[in-house]
């Protein structure tokens, strides 16, 4: 299983949907495109054994529409929130980066 450390392979505060938003830099569109690839797919979600794991370790912020467009974005697949977290294992995330997380992919997509 691939482990993707965060805030050492991208960056430590996740803030920003896209190029349009704050400084456009480190966005969870580059996030998701360079990281997160293999997951754009049905076959993934609903047939692969696969997991990956995100390690959030030094990762400071985390904001609603970063997780929005990195993970609720896997929403058009029909992934709930409990398929997601069984698919995509988290390391040192807090219980506020969770509910943040857990409250978008409850919400959906909003790209």
């Amino acid at each position: 299983m691939r482990t993707i450390n965060v805030s050492r392979e991208f960056y430590s505060h996740l803030v920003n949907r896209d190029a349009r938003q704050g400084d456009g830099q480190h966005t969870a569109q580059e996030f998701r495109e360079k990281f997160l690839a293999e997951l754009d797919s049905r076959e993934w979600w609903e047939n692969s054994g696969e997991k990956i794991s995100i390690d959030l370790e030094g990762v400071e912020t985390l904001g609603p529409s970063w997780a929005n467009e990195a993970f609720a974005y896997f929403a058009k697949y029909d992934v709930s929130p409990e398929k997601f977290f069984e698919k995509v294992l988290f390391k040192n995330i807090s219980k506020v980066k969770t509910a943040i997380i857990i409250t978008e992919l409850k919400a959906g997509y909003n790209g």
